[in-house]
């Protein structure tokens, strides 16, 4: 039988490693209230219109990577094609400016970095978003 030490010939397995504190670091992320007054500063265009490929992030999870989507934005955020038939909400998701909000009204999802079109969804009455969008074209 063989070992999977043997396998990786002295290579670290990123798998078999425990993640550093500054991995499990979630100082970068926005919570809701400021992300809010953050989308309410942006021109209206820049809070609905997103649109493209995105990683979508577990925050609770050290912000790993969880799946792949392409959306699209403006009266409604919608999927296109993705690894997950769906993430932690229904869609589509209606823009109510700032944000999207969820049909089942249980999240919302806002832009918070224009500049990347980087977006979270936060869960309705919480602080700390439960995904990070990064935008990857």
């Amino acid at each position: 039988r063989t070992r999977p030490d043997s396998i990786m010939n002295g290579h670290d397995d990123i798998l078999l490693k425990k993640p550093s504190a500054e991995a499990m670091s979630r100082s970068d992320v926005m919570p809701q209230t400021e992300a809010r007054a953050y989308a309410l500063s942006l021109p209206p265009a820049q809070r609905s219109e997103i649109s493209g490929c995105y990683c979508l992030k577990c925050v609770p999870c050290g912000s790993f990577p969880v799946a792949a989507h392409y959306v699209s934005g403006g009266s409604a955020l919608c999927w296109g094609f993705g690894t997950t038939p769906f993430m932690c909400f229904a869609l589509p998701m209606p823009f109510m400016d700032p944000h999207f909000r969820s049909i089942k009204r249980d999240c919302v999802v806002m832009v918070v970095n224009a500049e990347h079109q980087t977006a979270a969804c936060y869960p309705e009455r919480a602080e700390q978003p439960c995904c990070i969008w990064t935008k990857l074209w």
